[in-house]
């Protein structure tokens, strides 16, 4: 791909954006500009995606890669964060290959041995392979998993609900992840408001070893990850 669109390029020559995609493009600038103003300001408890997202933007650097679970969270992260090269962001997207952050994580740390790893992922998806912390901390992976704990899978609710107008068999009790974590030897953290978490994410990233964040999350603007995007109003 790259290559094929390095010949077109060759042959465009000088090319400048009409009028009306500069306009376009002014206007995602405005609306990402009070977008990530928005998010900044969003506190208390349980954290809103966007605050999430925010705050795991400022300790993504170009040597960081991130690996996403399935669930509502990969579409706020996948709309929302930005990554600064190829392969940086790993994401199955349709695949629904849930619980596959933390064992892809454990690889990309073997990959790159001297970068640290944050994996994603909701509660009910790191619970279809949590029991991989136990690989993680036997190789001492370099690794940062976030939860995004709501007590229900809630891809499958939003589903359900605009399928059939109501949700079923989604819930499930909740989980303390810290001392899980904790069990396994892993390092673990619970963030109880959304002031927290960037002290918190700064905790765990200096963590030499695998080490979980579990974060409650509000995800009452899930519906609009459904709606039409507007360049002028992001969400």
């Amino acid at each position: 791909m790259a290559g094929t669109l390095e010949l077109l390029a060759a042959e465009l020559g000088t090319l400048s954006a009409s009028p009306e995609a500069n306009a376009i493009l002014a206007t995602l600038a405005q609306a990402r500009a009070a977008l990530t103003k928005k998010s900044a300001a969003l506190g208390g408890c349980p954290v809103h995606p966007l605050r999430i997202v925010k705050e795991l933007q400022d300790v993504v650097d170009a040597h960081t890669t991130m690996c996403v679970d399935m669930g509502g969270f990969h579409i706020w992260i996948a709309r929302y964060l930005h990554s600064f090269r190829a392969r940086q962001l790993l994401i199955t997207n349709g695949q629904q290959t849930m619980g596959v952050a933390l064992p892809w994580a454990i690889a990309a740390s073997l990959v790159r041995p001297g970068e640290k790893v944050i994996s994603v992922s909701g509660d009910g998806s790191f619970m279809q392979s949590s029991m991989e912390l136990e690989t993680a901390v036997r190789l001492k992976s370099n690794i940062v998993h976030v939860i995004w704990v709501d007590n229900m899978y809630n891809m499958v609710e939003i589903q359900e609900v605009k399928k059939y107008s109501r949700r079923s068999g989604v819930e499930f009790g909740p989980i303390d992840f810290k001392a899980y974590a904790e069990s396994f030897g892993a390092a673990g953290f619970a963030v109880r408001s959304a002031e927290e978490l960037r002290s918190t994410l700064r905790q765990a990233m200096e963590v030499e070893g695998p080490a979980v964040v579990a974060i409650p999350v509000d995800y009452s603007d899930n519906p609009k990850l459904m709606e039409p995007l507007r360049a002028d109003y992001l969400i």
